[in-house]
């Protein structure tokens, strides 16, 4: 991005870093152009298709060449931001904890289902919580919930709890340091749980290599299982069932082609009476859902 005689355009800036950032490998150029632009400018990226012409001063264009040279070099663009978007929320993220993305809705989607059949009150336990976007959106668009938010990271338990306060349910959404399903004493009395969420490590150590140059940026310690890739999701289903009351459900997150694998733990441990996945939008079976047998 050299200084030549032309003015720098809203419209300029965002055809050159789109050529930049492909050719540096970003997936979708285009759109994390747009997005850093945007958030150095203060609009939304459909305010940026309405001023085309506007030419970005100097300290903006310093800004935004900065930003634009992080995610040329891998850095995710939702950490160069601060913060990603998540069940119409705005979550603050930190290379501490993953970045919230769609798929992980549907564990949203479950928790908010159970509560409106339920009508009363509904306990949620949140394992392998991160950022805390399954927890605090949970409680955000249920009242009537109580959560447990568990990580083994006591950095992204930092982020969770702050998130939590910006989306004002810091009240209802309890912070514990914890390993998988290890329910911490302190909490011992809220169980037995009428629902129970982990979006847990998934990947086997064979794919870390592969994947894609932002996402190795992510903290491997939510990403590895282990040689399988199966290596959190077996305990979790091994105890849940302890954890939850009679017709309790549990919902994991699975990566691409565990289906069947998980399938047949959940009926090794035979106590599921119903075990269902539900696609993401790409048609991947992406969340196991499973009800505990009474």
């Amino acid at each position: 991005m050299s200084d030549v005689a032309e003015a720098w355009t809203v419209l300029r800036l965002i055809n050159w870093t789109k050529g930049y950032l492909a050719r540096s490998g970003v997936e979708d150029p285009r759109l994390s152009a747009e997005v850093l632009l945007a958030d150095v400018l203060g609009c939304s990226r459909i305010d940026l298709y309405t001023q085309f012409d506007r030419v970005v001063g100097p300290e903006d264009l310093a800004r935004y060449r900065q930003a634009v040279r992080r995610a040329a070099a891998g850095e995710p663009v939702s950490y160069i931001r601060g913060f990603q978007e998540f069940y119409s929320l705005t979550f603050k993220v930190t290379p501490d904890v993953l970045i919230p993305r769609p798929e992980t809705e549907l564990l949203v989607d479950v928790v908010l289902d159970l509560a409106r059949r339920a009508g009363g009150a509904v306990r949620l336990w949140d394992a392998c919580t991160g950022s805390g976007c399954v927890a605090v959106a949970a409680a955000r668009y249920a009242p009537q919930l109580s959560v447990l938010a568990t990580d083994i990271s006591a950095p992204a338990l930092a982020v969770a709890a702050e998130n939590a306060v910006r989306c004002g349910v810091a009240g209802r959404v309890r912070f514990a340091r914890a390993n998988l399903l290890e329910l911490p004493g302190p909490f011992a009395a809220m169980a037995p749980f009428d629902v129970i969420t982990a979006n847990p490590p998934y990947v086997s150590d064979g794919q870390m290599a592969g994947l894609p140059r932002p996402l190795r940026a992510e903290p491997e310690l939510a990403l590895r299982a282990g040689p399988t890739g199966l290596e959190c999701i077996r305990p979790i289903l091994i105890d849940a069932p302890r954890h939850l009351r009679a017709g309790g459900l549990l919902a994991v997150e699975i990566g691409l082609g565990q289906a069947d694998a998980v399938y047949d733990i959940a009926r090794e441990v035979g106590r599921y009476r119903e075990v269902r996945f539900l696609k993401d939008l790409a048609g991947i079976e992406r969340t196991m859902v499973a009800e505990v047998d009474g």
